[in-house]
C-alpha cells in the first residue's frame, strides 16, 4: 500500500515537472469523467479553487466551479458563452471533453489568449493541455496588419498617376507602380528584386544611383533632369524627384517621375540638374537660382513650427525674403501694412491645413499663391515656386525690409562687424535646419559641416568663434574631430571654444567630450534659450557682437 502511494506521489512530481518545464497546463479524467491529475500550472489560467482540481473531483463539478468563477472565454471565431445558463454551459463543455479531437481558442477577455486541446483516448481516458497562445496571436494580428499595410501600400501605388518606384537601403528595387512600368514598358517582375541597370539605360542608371546613394546616406531630398527613351525611337524629358523615408535601419527611396516639358524656364532644369548637401553656400547652381528670385518676398501662412523652419529655409535659399504669420488674421493685417507703404509680396505658400479664408485672403490682394502638405516642403516647393512665378521680370534688390503691424519707427541703420561665426558640425538635415534657424534667430552666422573631416577642414580654413559639435558623426566622430581641431591649434595661440552636442541617451559620454578637448556640453532636443547659454558660458565676448 505504502509502495503504491508512493508511486502516485513521484508520478504526479513528474508530470508536474514536464508541465512546468513545458509551460504548458493540463489535467487527466478517466472514463468515469473523474479527474486522476491537474497540474499545478492550471490555477495560472484558470482561477479554479484548489479543491475542484483534486482526484476524484467529477468533471462536471470543476466545469462548474469555472463557471461560477465567472471566466467564459471568447471562442477565436467571436462566439461568447455569456448568454448560455449554467447547466448548458457545462454540457457543451462535456461534450466537448468526449470527442475524440477537440481544439479550442479562447480569449479570457483580457487580451490573454490560450489554446484547449482536448483529446479522448482508446482506453477512455481522456486529456486536456492549456496553453498560453498569446504572443502567437500578436504576432499573427502584427503580421495580418502588416499585409493590410503592404495591399493598401500597392493600392496607392498603383492608383497615382505618376510613375514612382522605391528602393530599399541596399538601393534593390522593391515596388513599382502601374504608370511606372507603363512608362518605361516593362514588366514588374523584370526589375523587382534587382538594380536601377534593369529598368533604366546605362548611363542614366549610373547618375541615378549616384542621386539615391546620396538620398539613402544623407536624408537630403534630390531631383535630376533626364531623357529617357520612349516608343517607338523617340524620348522624354522628365524629373526624377528622390526622397528618404522610413526608419534608422529600414529606410527606403521614393522616386517619382514629372513632366519637365515647360514647367517654368530653363532655370527649372538648372535647378534640377544637381543635388547638393543641405546648405552648401558656395554652390553655383543655387547661387543662379538666387539670381533669379533675389529680392522678391513671399509670405508663409502656417502654425507648424517644422513646416515654417523648413519652408523658410528653402525660400531663403531660393533668394527670398519670406517671413510667416499664423492665421488669415494676421496675414490680412499683414498684407494691408505691406500695401500702405508700398511692399509688394510676390508670393503666399499656404500650409494645406490652414483655413480656406487664408487662400481667400491672397485672392483679395490680387497675389499669386501655392498650397503645399509639408512632406511637399523638400521635393515640390522649388519646383511650385519656378512655376508660379515664370515670366516674372527679376526685381531691384531693395534695401532689407520689415513690415511691423505697431507704431512705425524710423529707418536707422549703421554698419557693424560681422557677424560671430558658428562652425556647426551635424549630419541630420533635420537638426542642421533646427541649428539654423536658432542661430539666425540669436544673430550668428554658421556654417554646417555633415563630417567630421569637413568639421576640421572648415575650422582650419574659416577659423569660427565657437564650434557645435556633434557627437556622433560620420567619417570622423566628433570626439576624433576635436582631438584633431587641437593638435593643428597647438603652438598657434589660438584655442576655438567647442560644444559638444550630446541626446540625453548618451548623455554618459558627457566625461569623454570633456577629454577629447570639449570646453561644454548640450543636450538635444535643443532651444534657442539652451543654446544662447552654453554660448555665453564658453565665448561670453560674442554676446555684444552678435547682438549688434
Amino acid at each position: 500500500m505504502v509502495s503504491e502511494v508512493s508511486d502516485a506521489t513521484m508520478q504526479t512530481t513528474m508530470l508536474d515537472a514536464v508541465s512546468e518545464v513545458l509551460s504548458v497546463a493540463f489535467f487527466v479524467y478517466d472514463r468515469n469523467d473523474e479527474l486522476i491529475y491537474a497540474s499545478r500550472l492550471i490555477r495560472s489560467y484558470f482561477p479554479v479553487p484548489p479543491q475542484f482540481l483534486t482526484p476524484g473531483t467529477r468533471l462536471r463539478d470543476y466545469l462548474g466551479a469555472l463557471y461560477d468563477t465567472g471566466w467564459r472565454g471568447v471562442a477565436a471565431g467571436g462566439s461568447s458563452d455569456t448568454t448560455q445558463s449554467r447547466e448548458e454551459w457545462i454540457a457543451e463543455h462535456i461534450s466537448a471533453h468526449w470527442r475524440e479531437r477537440s481544439d479550442v481558442q479562447q480569449c479570457d477577455g483580457q487580451s490573454r489568449w490560450t489554446r484547449l486541446t482536448k483529446r479522448r483516448l482508446p482506453s477512455g481516458h481522456g486529456i486536456c493541455v492549456i496553453t498560453d497562445i498569446t504572443d502567437q496571436k500578436k504576432r499573427e494580428e502584427q503580421w495580418r496588419a502588416d499585409m493590410e499595410r503592404v495591399q493598401l501600400t500597392e493600392e496607392i501605388l498603383d492608383n497615382l498617376p505618376q510613375p514612382v518606384f522605391v528602393q530599399d537601403r541596399n538601393l534593390g528595387m522593391v515596388a513599382v507602380n502601374k504608370a511606372f512600368c507603363s512608362f518605361m514598358d516593362i514588366q514588374p517582375e523584370s526589375v523587382l528584386g534587382g538594380a536601377l541597370a534593369g529598368a533604366f539605360p546605362d548611363q542614366i542608371a549610373g547618375q541615378l544611383m549616384g542621386v539615391t546613394r546620396h538620398v539613402l546616406e544623407t536624408g537630403t531630398s534630390s531631383a535630376m533632369a533626364v531623357e529617357l527613351p520612349t516608343a517607338p525611337s523617340g524620348s522624354r524629358r522628365v524629373v526624377l524627384r528622390s526622397q528618404r523615408v522610413g526608419k534608422p535601419g529600414r529606410y527606403f527611396v521614393v522616386t517619382s517621375f514629372a513632366d519637365a516639358l515647360g514647367t517654368a524656364s530653363e532655370d527649372a532644369a538648372v535647378a534640377t540638374a544637381a543635388y547638393t548637401p543641405l546648405l552648401r553656400k558656395k554652390d553655383s547652381v543655387l547661387a543662379e537660382v538666387r539670381a533669379v528670385h533675389l529680392g522678391r518676398k513671399a509670405l508663409l501662412v502656417t502654425t507648424d513650427t517644422e513646416f515654417e523652419a523648413k519652408s523658410l529655409k528653402t525660400l531663403h535659399k531660393l533668394g527670398f525674403d519670406a517671413c510667416c504669420v499664423r492665421n488669415a488674421v494676421e496675414q490680412e493685417a499683414f498684407l494691408s501694412v505691406a500695401r500702405s507703404v508700398g511692399v509688394v509680396i510676390d508670393l503666399i505658400a499656404v500650409d494645406t491645413e490652414m483655413d480656406v479664408r487664408c487662400l481667400e485672403v491672397a485672392d483679395d490682394y490680387d497675389i499669386g499663391t501655392i498650397t503645399l502638405d509639408g512632406f511637399q516642403i523638400d521635393t515640390e516647393l522649388a519646383f511650385m515656386i519656378m512655376e508660379k512665378l515664370a515670366g516674372l521680370e527679376p526685381q531691384a534688390i531693395p534695401d532689407d525690409w520689415e513690415i511691423s503691424t505697431g507704431e512705425a519707427e524710423p529707418d536707422v541703420r549703421h554698419p557693424h562687424a560681422p557677424a560671430p561665426l558658428v562652425l556647426v558640425a551635424e549630419d541630420n538635415d533635420i537638426n542642421q535646419i533646427v541649428f539654423s534657424q536658432i542661430l539666425e534667430g540669436l544673430g550668428y552666422d554658421y556654417r554646417i559641416a555633415a563630417d567630421g573631416e569637413a568639421v576640421v577642414r572648415f575650422c582650419r580654413e574659416l577659423r569660427p568663434d565657437v564650434v557645435l559639435m556633434d557627437v556622433t558623426l560620420p567619417l570622423l566622430n566628433g570626439f576624433e574631430a576635436c582631438r584633431r581641431i587641437r593638435e593643428e591649434e597647438r603652438g598657434t595661440g589660438r584655442t576655438t571654444p567647442v560644444i559638444g552636442v550630446l541626446v540625453q541617451a548618451f548623455e554618459r559620454d558627457r566625461d569623454e567630450c570633456f577629454a577629447a578637448g570639449m570646453n561644454d556640453v548640450i543636450l538635444k532636443p535643443l532651444s534657442p534659450d539652451a543654446v544662447e547659454a552654453v554660448l555665453e558660458r564658453v565665448a561670453p565676448q560674442l554676446k555684444g557682437a552678435a547682438a549688434g
